[in-house]
């Protein structure tokens, strides 16, 4: 046998030496490999519980905005009936089935449907018209709808509506013949109209012009919207993200759909009311939509509690997120998120609950109370 004349330092490595260190360097990529797909499966589900928390600050601050300005009337009083409506508003509105100038100008809480804090609770189908949201598939069944009227907080330039004054024709202001205002006399009258202000029997007195605003909030099974279409299985890449939606009159007389806050899966709004007239009772009782147009008690309302479930969804499969979402405290809706079985619901018993396998989704809740300060001070 020859041997080799290369010192043994020299020879390099053997085959079996070489298999032996990529088997060894294959387990290591391996291992690193499986340890950057767990971190960042990791930091995709803490990014989404984070813009989860997010979107609940989110829908709490706009909801609550919108409920605080309910019934505002540039310093006039809903109570004293002295809030009227011009026909020029209700004519320039573009309808969306029953969603119509009547319904959009309904500022009296007389009227069924009206007034600046009006509110349906969930059910199986869209408890108002389905034409106002682009089709029944555009509603999360079991959700509630609440509709909120009001004047702009900003008053309109040049400040006083004098003679003459037009808003919607006025060099100062972008607006429409067809956008919708507010003409008030601090705690005298107000009235609703579009184009040339109407006349007012009240001399001497300033008049100050307002936009005005009527927003209906209700939950969409999807997230993407796009005008004259509907929801599908197919949307949001097949996995259909429920989303909190706000249909409003727009400054040309239309009435447009648009999302407010994504990952919304489960609304609930609560009214808090007072009866008594003598002002002795001081805490308000909580009553459902319901129960609260059965008794005709809409201008009585002076609270609305809201509570929100919200849903990550990025999907976590480390262990099942098993919880139960008990929303306000009238018993309305009510669900469990099973392990590896089908959600347990109570109350909004047409809700389906986000993703193919709930129990691999985190979800939170949030409650929270708005004073309608405009009620309280009628």
């Amino acid at each position: 046998m020859r041997r080799s004349l290369l010192p043994a330092a020299a020879r390099g490595f053997s085959l079996i030496e070489m298999m032996v260190a990529l088997v060894l360097g294959a387990i290591v990529v391996a291992g690193m490999v499986s340890l950057f797909s767990s971190s960042r499966q990791s930091y995709q589900v803490q990014s989404g519980d984070n813009l989860l928390q997010q979107n609940l600050r989110f829908a709490e601050d706009r909801l609550g905005w919108s409920l605080r300005m309910a019934d505002f009337w540039g310093g006039d009083s809903i109570s004293a009936n002295n809030l009227t409506v011009d026909s020029t508003a209700s004519n320039v509105v573009t309808a969306l089935g029953k969603c119509n100038g009547a319904w959009a100008t309904a500022v009296n809480p007389a009227t069924t449907g009206g007034g600046g804090v009006y509110g349906y609770d969930g059910a199986s189908a869209f408890p108002f018209d389905t034409t106002c949201i682009g089709g029944s598939a555009n509603y999360a069944p079991g959700s509630p709808v609440l509709v909120v009227r009001y004047a702009d907080p900003q008053m309109l330039p040049p400040g006083p509506a004098v003679s003459g004054f037009a808003p919607a024709e006025s060099s100062t202001i972008s607006g429409s013949p067809s956008q919708v205002f507010v003409l008030s006399v601090p705690a005298s009258s107000a009235q609703l109209f579009a184009g040339t202000p109407p006349s007012t029997n009240s001399p001497g007195l300033h008049r100050y012009a307002y936009a005005y605003h009527v927003d209906m909030y209700y939950l969409q099974p999807c997230d993407v919207y796009v005008s004259g279409s509907t929801c599908s299985a197919s949307a949001d890449g097949g996995h259909p993200l429920p989303t909190l939606m706000r249909l409003s009159l727009q400054s040309d007389g239309t009435l447009k759909s648009e999302p407010v806050v994504d990952g919304i899966e489960q609304l609930d709004f609560e009214y808090g009311v007072v009866v008594d007239p003598s002002g002795a009772q001081l805490t308000p009782t909580y009553k459902s939509a319901t129960d609260v147009t059965s008794a005709n008690l809409w201008s009585k309302v002076i609270s609305v509690r809201v509570s929100m479930v919200a849903v990550n969804p990025n999907r976590d499969i480390k262990v099942p997120h098993v919880q139960t979402f008990a929303l306000g405290t009238l018993g309305n809706c009510t669900y469990t998120i099973n392990n590896a079985s089908n959600p347990t619901v109570t109350g909004c018993t047409s809700l389906v609950p986000y993703g193919d396998n709930p129990w691999q989704y985190t979800r939170a809740m949030q409650s929270f109370v708005v004073q309608l300060r405009n009620q309280i001070r009628s």
